[in-house]
């Protein structure tokens, strides 16, 4: 199964909390960058930003079909 994250971005801050969390490397964010972008084909779904972000600014979600790598 593949998964992806989906920024809620009306909730986010730009804390930083869930790059800094992800133990994937799924979640990108510099200087030039005020909100986390994905990389792709990195989420394995742990769901560690869900639960880091207080300000519940981040889902995961299934993606049906074969695992893409």
């Amino acid at each position: 199964m593949t998964w992806r994250w989906r920024l809620l971005e009306a909730e986010c801050t730009g804390c930083g909390i869930c790059a800094d969390v992800c133990p994937d490397g799924a979640i990108l964010m510099t200087r030039e960058m005020p909100l986390p972008a994905p990389v792709s084909g990195r989420c394995t779904g742990c769901r560690t930003c869900v639960h880091e972000c207080p300000f519940e600014a981040i889902v995961v979600e299934a993606i049906p079909g074969p695992a893409v790598r």
